[in-house]
């Protein structure tokens, strides 16, 4: 009956967050760090440089507040009402960016400025959420069913998105909302889009709570030094993902890079955001269900190809078609990292390791690489241009590929 009730509770729960996350990547569409935000901020007049910061930006600035958000959280057992909290107070950020664009129709030096101020802000608060996001998920989720949970969950959240893209396209294709009220009136679509999703979040219980430690910050410190020293399958593991953040370098500039060389309208900044959720859709849960079939080594291998075969296609695009495949790819890419990610540090952690802890380990040891790449993007392209840039690309996210298939072991079975 016990077990009974639990998978009640979990499809209960899958269908509640799936609604959640679905309205979240609705909003999201309009704030797409891959494909909106560098065509916004290259009509705003930024830079190469400043371009070539958003996505692998985004998510250095993610893993930046990861540790002290996994210590500071560590002793609560509300998990769920953290999760729900912290995903409120992203609410206000959103709105604020819709105020300065489409209500104070901000643009130039300023507008760069402005955007950049509250991306750094909303990027530290994803930063504060992730860790206790992927507890909460932990917790609301069957171990049996988890791969499905992610797949359907995820699916949901790209399948909104292709909806939320096809709008934004409409929204930036409208004659009488000019730029940058346009992209304004989408951050403000985004904040209403948010603000439901999250109330969906309240419907949710607990399946089992996350364990409590009473630990002082320096035994935190201690633990990720025997993590990163003791583990040696993790460190190779956070090699592979070290190498596979190269493909951040040329996120920012498949947008930019495909309309100008296709002389495309403002609006296939909807259009690229489309297809990449219909990747996203296409490949969550796919790799949701060979992760749970086949383990998620093989669905991370989905990532690193995913990634290859979007510089591949990106480098060597000479019909517009094959501009909107890049994405799709992207989107494969991203699918099995979204399908997997989790799954795969959860396994590392153990069923009652300290996920949080590992999660954080993992992005803070990233991060360096990170910012690297985010340095040298901006200029390799202004320097040689983007055909090099996907070529290094893709020389690293294969390289990463190939040690993950060969010196990464499945953690259950290392």
């Amino acid at each position: 009956m016990e077990i009974l009730n639990r998978e009640k509770t979990h499809t209960r729960n899958t269908v509640f967050n799936s609604i959640g996350e679905g309205l979240w990547g609705f909003g999201l569409a309009f704030h797409n760090m891959n494909s909106v935000v560098p065509m916004f901020l290259a009509q705003l007049g930024a830079s190469a440089f400043v371009i070539g910061l958003i996505p692998g930006g985004f998510i250095l600035l993610v893993a930046l507040p990861q540790v002290l958000s996994a210590i500071l959280f560590s002793r609560s057992t509300r998990i769920r009402d953290l999760n729900i909290g912290l995903h409120f107070s992203m609410a206000p950020i959103a709105f604020l960016m819709g105020l300065c664009f489409y209500f104070f129709g901000l643009s130039g030096a300023t507008g760069i400025r402005a955007y950049l101020v509250l991306w750094v802000i909303w990027s530290l608060g994803v930063g504060f959420l992730v860790p206790v996001w992927a507890d909460f998920l932990h917790s609301v989720s069957l171990t049996s069913r988890r791969g499905r949970f992610f797949g359907i969950t995820f699916t949901s959240n790209a399948l909104m998105g292709m909806l939320g893209g096809y709008i934004l396209r409409e929204v930036l294709a409208m004659e009488y909302v000019s730029f940058p009220q346009n992209f304004g009136l989408g951050f403000l679509i985004m904040t209403a889009a948010i603000l439901l999703g999250n109330t969906f979040f309240m419907f949710i219980k607990v399946i089992h709570h996350p364990v409590v430690t009473d630990e002082p910050p320096l035994h935190w410190v201690k633990r990720l030094k025997t993590i990163y020293v003791g583990d040696k399958n993790f460190r190779t593991y956070i090699i592979t993902r070290a190498l596979a953040a190269s493909a951040f370098m040329p996120l920012a500039f498949f947008g930019v890079d495909l309309q100008a060389r296709f002389d495309l309208p403002l609006s296939s900044a909807g259009s690229f955001t489309i297809f990449l959720v219909v990747g996203q859709a296409m490949f969550n849960i796919l790799f949701g269900y060979l992760g749970d079939h086949l383990g998620r080594k093989t669905a991370i291998l989905g990532f690193f190809l995913g990634h290859f075969l979007a510089v591949l296609t990106a480098a060597m695009a000479t019909e517009v078609w094959m501009a909107y495949l890049t994405f799709v790819f992207a989107g494969m890419a991203f699918g099995a990292g979204q399908s997997s990610f989790m799954a795969f540090v959860y396994e590392f952690a153990g069923e009652h390791g300290d996920r949080k802890l590992y999660y954080a380990a993992l992005d803070s040891a990233v991060a360096p690489f990170i910012v690297l790449y985010i340095s040298l993007a901006g200029l390799i392209v202004e320097s040689w241009g983007t055909s090099v840039l996907y070529l290094l690309t893709a020389s690293l996210v294969l390289l990463g590929g190939l040690i993950f298939l060969t010196k990464v072991k499945s953690p259950h079975t290392s």
